[in-house]
């Protein structure tokens, strides 16, 4: 049994406590299921990923989620990450990319292309 209510142990293998426990109350806010597509990345992984080597993945402390498609799930989301206390968050094409990284600038939202 995982000690997280919505992820599994597999889904949160290294990544930041606080981190999942944001996660998880984010998944209680949206009321549908918030997809990890990217959580603790090594080195390789990161650069991969088309990663920075300052990508706050390489310290467990951020994630990226696929995007929802239904109607205003998308924003949905954005406000149930801001509401369980993300105050970085990357909006791209495809995906949702938030971290609570305490070395990094807060209380900022940036737009990008999603990759591959």
């Amino acid at each position: 049994m995982s000690k997280w209510k919505w992820f599994s142990d597999e889904e949160s293998k290294g990544l930041d406590y606080g981190l999942m426990v944001r996660l998880d109350m984010a998944r209680d806010l949206c009321g549908f299921p918030i997809v990890i597509t990217s959580g603790r990345r090594d080195e390789e992984q990161n650069a991969n990923a088309g990663g920075t080597k300052e990508s706050s993945h390489l310290k467990g402390l951020a994630v990226d989620l696929r995007a929802p498609t239904g109607q205003n799930e998308r924003e949905k989301m954005i406000w149930a990450l801001g509401r369980a206390g993300f105050t970085r968050m990357g909006l791209y094409t495809r995906h949702l990319h938030a971290d609570c990284d305490p070395d990094k600038a807060h209380d900022i939202v940036w737009f990008g292309e999603s990759h591959a």
